[in-house]
């Protein structure tokens, strides 16, 4: 099952709503490093257990940071926040960042934190700089205009650029957005009830669900054969979602397959009131985005969700909490995950192999955050397996493909 990620608009969601509950039964196992992808093969066992264990710590954000001293550079673009250090999401992608450098960057790769809470007017002068030194690859997380402003950019004035920020333009070439959202694991599972011949589409969403999104939701259902019947917006409380369903039920007695987006306590209910409608032979849809204290309810038991395997965030959970101190987040594991594409790259063709046919290459690679691959589009694609609920948890149903 593939996911091809094309606009997040709420970054909260997929990926970054699973994995703080899926690493709470985190393992302590051999590290799985990114494969070389240069080497011409899809792998997950480059030097499983010979991986370099560097705790290399993050100084405070307030001096100019870099993790690891040789090598090549990766630039890390990053807005310091109003008091002047690095938090949230950008604090979690740098130390997933540095973790993975010390990890896997084996000397021959160094990470360099560039601060660009200036906006986008200072974009240039920093990837210019970063040109100048010759670093090998940006990774962003900034806001929108910020990394549009990177992107824009000519690709022989500024080495290629992975963006684990909401999408941004990949006209200019060598931008890749690595972020995967909501509308992927929900987009998966639609693509799986259809496989079962339920291709009638009905959609809830909380009320402030882009209007992007949901053209990109319908357009996706009906390039894959599908009839979109609408979506419904429902606010968050329980009468609320529970009346949007009881004002749908036209548009539901022409579906067979209920999505229900959200990350909130409101989704049980907009199942339960679906349920109580008696329309037979629905199949719910689920997300990457449900809270796992939702999985109790009876409402949503034998849902179908579509995510990454929450083991593959088990492999570096542990000594993420034990280096940085708190829980990993999928923005840390999306830095690691960046980083580590490059390092592979790097150990096996030196800093001259991150090209856009070595970053893009077909066989694609596995890391923390599954399997997957860049397109020359700019997207990611990014490799699901299928659950189902039932008894109050997550049960596989099928497995994401080995490889591409």
């Amino acid at each position: 099952m593939t996911s091809h990620s094309k606009l997040r608009t709420e970054p909260s969601y997929g990926l970054r709503g699973r994995l703080a509950d899926a690493i709470l039964a985190a393992r302590t196992l051999p590290l799985l490093v990114l494969l070389a992808g240069a080497a011409g093969c899809q792998s997950d066992a480059d030097g499983l257990n010979t991986v370099k264990n560097t705790d290399i710590k993050a100084p405070s954000s307030k001096v100019e940071e870099t993790f690891g001293e040789t090598g090549t550079e990766i630039t890390l673009l990053l807005p310091r926040g109003a008091s002047g250090v690095y938090e949230g999401a950008a604090r979690d992608v740098r130390d997933g960042a540095a973790l993975s450098v010390g990890e896997l960057g084996n000397g021959q790769v160094f990470i360099k934190v560039v601060d660009v809470s200036g906006g986008a007017g200072a974009v240039p002068a920093a990837v210019s700089a970063a040109k100048a030194r010759n670093s090998s690859l940006l990774i962003s997380y900034a806001s929108p205009a910020i990394t549009s402003a990177i992107a824009a950019m000519s690709s022989d004035q500024r080495p290629p650029l992975v963006n684990l920020g909401d999408d941004a333009p990949a006209a200019a070439g060598n931008v890749y957005n690595f972020a995967s959202d909501e509308l992927d694991s929900a987009l998966e599972g639609i693509r799986a009830a259809a496989a079962g011949g339920h291709k009638k589409v009905m959609v809830f969403a909380p009320k402030d669900f882009p209007p992007a999104s949901e053209m990109r939701l319908a357009d996706a259902i009906r390039a894959g054969g599908g009839t979109y019947a609408g979506t419904a917006r429902y606010d968050l409380s329980d009468a609320a979602a529970a009346n949007v369903v009881q004002q749908s039920k036209a548009e539901l007695q022409r579906a067979d397959t209920v999505v229900i987006l959200g990350k909130s306590v409101i989704v049980p209910t907009v199942a339960s009131a679906i349920k109580a409608s008696g329309q037979a032979n629905l199949v719910l849809v689920g997300t990457s985005a449900w809270p796992s204290h939702a999985y109790a309810d009876p409402a949503v038991a034998g849902a179908m969700i579509a995510m990454v395997e929450p083991d593959d965030a088990s492999l570096i959970a542990d000594r993420y909490k034990r280096h940085h101190g708190r829980t990993l987040s999928s923005d840390a594991a999306y830095g690691y995950d960046a980083v580590a594409i490059a390092a592979g790259i790097i150990r096996v063709k030196g800093p001259a192999g991150l090209t856009a046919e070595n970053l893009t290459m077909k066989t694609g690679f596995r890391g923390v955050t599954g399997l997957f691959r860049l397109t020359p589009g700019g997207n990611v694609e990014r490799k699901l397996s299928l659950f189902t609920i039932t008894g109050g948890k997550l049960n596989l149903l099928g497995a994401a493909p080995k490889a591409f």
